[in-house]
């Protein structure tokens, strides 16, 4: 029972889910993910009137979606700050 426990953790561990701990966010993004859920915001680059694209991804137990919609980086409201490239 041992060895399948430490084969099963060193399957996941080298295949890139570390258990308990979320993923290292990508450039432009901020959250993080874990094998039971979690959720992602990525921004686009900003465009000369100072629009972006903003997608928000969430998910748990193997549910979830992303949403994208277009946000100023001159009026975020009560948004979350840029975290685009």
């Amino acid at each position: 029972m041992k060895t399948l426990t430490a084969l099963t953790i060193g399957a996941l561990t080298a295949g890139g889910i570390a258990l308990g701990t979320a993923a290292p966010a990508a450039a432009g993004c901020q959250g993080g993910w874990t094998p039971w859920g979690g959720g992602t915001t990525c921004d686009g680059p900003i465009a000369q009137d100072g629009s972006f694209e903003r997608c928000v991804t969430a998910g748990a137990m193997g549910f979830g979606g992303t949403n994208c919609y277009l946000l100023n980086v001159n009026n975020l409201g009560n948004q979350i700050p840029y975290v685009g490239p």
